[in-house]
């Protein structure tokens, strides 16, 4: 049976405060067009609206309290490991689609690594280890990618800086600051940035219209994600305008080859440019939530590759299968000894190359008397928890809550020292906001700091203030993301702005196939925004949810977790 086709586009970090000046320059003349074919809106993003949680979100149409998924890492027992489809809850979409004989190509969504098998093809998104081969489903598809386009990696590569000199914002104090590094691809030269990441995703895109007819699917999903890198690390705005630029004419590409598809374009949350940086981990520290002890190189075996990583490849330089080679056999030799016995061994090396061992900020934190802490600049916070967490105290109940209460109130009368505004809009107990067997797993409290002029940084020693200037890193995200649709079952509503859910995306797209919506589904058919006619032939269903969903089941190597905390740590997001 053959199925209109229906391309979802999605510009991640995309939102009307950026596109809508171009749009009035005449710069994104397709997504114009999509526009007056159809309608617009904003599409609200998850809490926190950071990548791994609204993809999930979308992947599965499930909230956060059912997939899982609160942040770039997870816990696991009593540590945390990387966010992946491993640990991702919920059914994902295709998986109806399928069933319903709607072949599905995916390129480059977030939380699709490792791959699982599907009707159609997949190429996966962040986060994916370097060294990975088997990104793709199914797994020779890679090989022929590069034998027709070249190698393929899934991000533009970098490398880290060195931090650089901040400054308070009153330009009293100076300091040497922590932040998290800066890609510095192509030597530093923000130009050739651009340019690596304009030329791949217009290679991706000359890969998913080969693999639309080679498959034969009838959904594409593909994220774009250009805009969210160059709005975090360029300085200049001309090249996230420039971006935004290139990923229309992609879009336009599609539009060519294929005029009569559904076109769901759509952002997994917004952008924003940012003046400063609010340093969480030295106000926890004042306010006596979190205590710092004496940093020590008692490396534990489960870093050992972390750190050999970082001091053969970027403080020595070396690159390739040798090595690859060479940190296996010293990693194995150095795993046989006790972790202290190695402790003088460490300090040499890292008198020679500090920067190997500076990610180590976690080994100066005094847990036996840390009530409070944080694991990432994205707003989750958690209580040091008797039973639940490695080193934890806390008594669960009586002393859990006054712990919490405290410290939402003190973190209430913090102001935005830009604006004057709280720079919290909102502070959550994670029982406001997730619902589902997940939500015991969420953070204890979910801070919401993406409506002001700063981000956060964790990775920082006590020092007496809490705000920088950013020199590395110039926009992060916001709740509210975009989207269109248009196409032959859609409404024609140029006029007016909607709103919807990002958890609507996944429900409507099922709809468009007349595949009954599963019944534990958070979102809804944005039925308002179908052509009338559409509606009358298709009510909304609903089914029974397939299964628990539970995601592939892989174990990721020592070395794979190294290569995935790196990356993330490189963009940021750890």
């Amino acid at each position: 049976m053959a199925h209109r086709k229906t391309f979802i586009l999605s510009i991640d970090s995309g939102c009307w405060d950026y596109l809508d000046p171009l749009l009035a320059q005449g710069r994104m003349p397709n997504l114009e067009r999509l526009i007056q074919q159809g309608s617009r809106g904003v599409l609200e993003s998850t809490i926190p609206p950071i990548t791994p949680v609204a993809f999930a979100s979308f992947i599965t149409g499930l909230n956060p309290g059912k997939h899982g998924i609160f942040d770039w890492a997870v816990r696991r027992g009593r540590g945390f490991q990387s966010a992946s489809a491993v640990s991702r809850r919920g059914t994902p979409f295709w998986h109806y689609l399928n069933a319903q004989g709607v072949r599905v190509g995916l390129l480059n969504i977030p939380m699709t690594y490792p791959p699982q098998p599907l009707d159609g093809f997949l190429i996966a998104g962040i986060v994916v280890p370097r060294s990975a081969r088997d990104f793709t489903y199914p797994r020779p598809l890679l090989e022929a990618i590069e034998q027709r386009h070249g190698p393929y990696e899934v991000e533009v590569s970098r490398r880290p800086a060195p931090p650089d000199q901040c400054a308070c914002p009153d330009g009293d104090l100076d300091l040497d600051v922590e932040d998290p590094v800066r890609p510095v691809a192509h030597g530093g030269d923000p130009e050739a940035y651009l340019q690596a990441w304009l030329e791949q995703e217009r290679r991706q895109t000359d890969i998913a219209l080969e693999l639309i007819d080679e498959y034969r699917v009838d959904v594409l999903a593909f994220n774009y994600v250009s805009l969210d890198r160059l709005n975090h690390f360029a300085s200049c705005f001309e090249h996230v305008e420039r971006a935004l630029e290139n990923v229309d004419a992609q879009i336009g590409r599609f539009m060519e080859r294929f005029p009569e598809a559904n076109y769901i374009v759509m952002s997994d949350h917004g952008s924003r440019r940012i003046q400063g940086a609010f340093l969480l981990g030295k106000w926890l520290a004042e306010h006596g939530y979190l205590r710092y002890g004496e940093q020590n190189l008692r490396i534990p075996r489960h870093e050992v590759n972390f750190v050999l990583t970082r001091l053969f490849q970027e403080h020595y330089g070396w690159r390739g299968v040798g090595e690859r080679i060479a940190r296996r056999l010293v990693g194995g030799l150095l795993r046989i000894f006790p972790p202290a016995l190695l402790e003088p061994l460490w300090k040499r090396l890292a008198a020679q190359a500090p920067g190997a061992f500076a990610y180590r900020f976690t080994s100066r934190v005094d847990w036996p008397r840390t009530q409070v802490y944080a694991r990432s600049p994205n707003g989750p916070l958690f209580i040091n928890l008797r039973g639940r967490d490695e080193h934890g105290w806390v008594r669960p109940g009586r002393q859990y809550e006054a712990i919490r209460e405290a410290v939402i109130a003190d973190l209430r009368r913090v102001r935005d020292p830009f604006t004057g505004e709280p720079l919290f809009q909102r502070i959550y107990r994670r029982e406001e906001l997730y619902q589902g067997e997940a939500a015991a797993e969420a953070p204890d409290i979910i801070l919401d700091p993406y409506g002001s002029s700063c981000d956060l940084i964790v990775d920082n020693s006590p020092q007496a203030f809490h705000f920088v200037n950013r020199l590395t890193r110039f926009g992060d995200h916001s709740h509210e993301g975009l989207f269109v649709l248009s196409g032959p079952d859609f409404a024609r509503l140029p006029d007016g702005e909607h709103r919807a859910s990002i958890l609507d995306i996944p429900a409507t797209l099922l709809h468009l196939y007349n595949v009954p919506i599963p019944e534990n589904f958070d979102g809804r058919v944005l039925t308002d925004l179908l052509a009338a006619d559409f509606l009358r032939r298709h009510p909304v269903r609903t089914q029974a949810a397939d299964g628990d969903g539970a995601g592939p089941q892989r174990e990721y190597s020592d070395e794979e977790m190294a290569q995935l905390t790196e990356h993330l740590r490189e963009l940021g997001y750890l």
